[in-house]
């Protein structure tokens, strides 16, 4: 069975990005399983945690979830024509630390939804410049 992570760049309980995604999660074939990884409860990015061995365990459980993900679907809506800080930071975290990227070989889609006329093309572009492995 292959796990499918989705991450959703709103908070918001009715969010467009958590209807979108209820929906997807439903129109996935046979032999994969997808769930929400949840990102609203990471601390800021702060390196000092990792440097320090004083990593929160929020940090610990995203890590440890992601790690068990083979695949991962970033639904997100865009923030001043970029993507929104939690999502951001949910990027980071698991970049972290050096050389430990849960991001590292994982397959990746994007869906970016905005009731803009752009339709989210800033986040969608900016979460693609968005580093993916442990060069960070």
């Amino acid at each position: 069975m292959a796990k499918i992570g989705i991450i959703l760049g709103s908070l918001r309980k009715e969010s467009f990005s958590k209807k979108i995604a209820n929906n997807v999660a439903s129109l996935f074939p046979e032999g994969y399983e997808a769930e929400i990884v949840e990102i609203g409860n990471l601390a800021l990015y702060n390196q000092d945690f990792d440097d320090e061995n004083n990593v929160p365990a929020e940090y610990t459980a995203f890590r440890n979830k992601m790690k068990e993900i083979d695949a991962v679907l970033f639904i997100t809506p865009e923030y001043n024509r970029s993507v929104p800080a939690v999502l951001k930071n949910a990027l980071d975290v698991g970049s972290r630390p050096y050389g430990a990227s849960v991001w590292d070989g994982k397959p990746a889609a994007i869906i970016s939804q905005s009731p803009g006329s752009l339709s989210a093309f800033g986040a969608n572009h900016h979460l693609r410049q968005s580093p993916n492995s442990s060069t960070t």
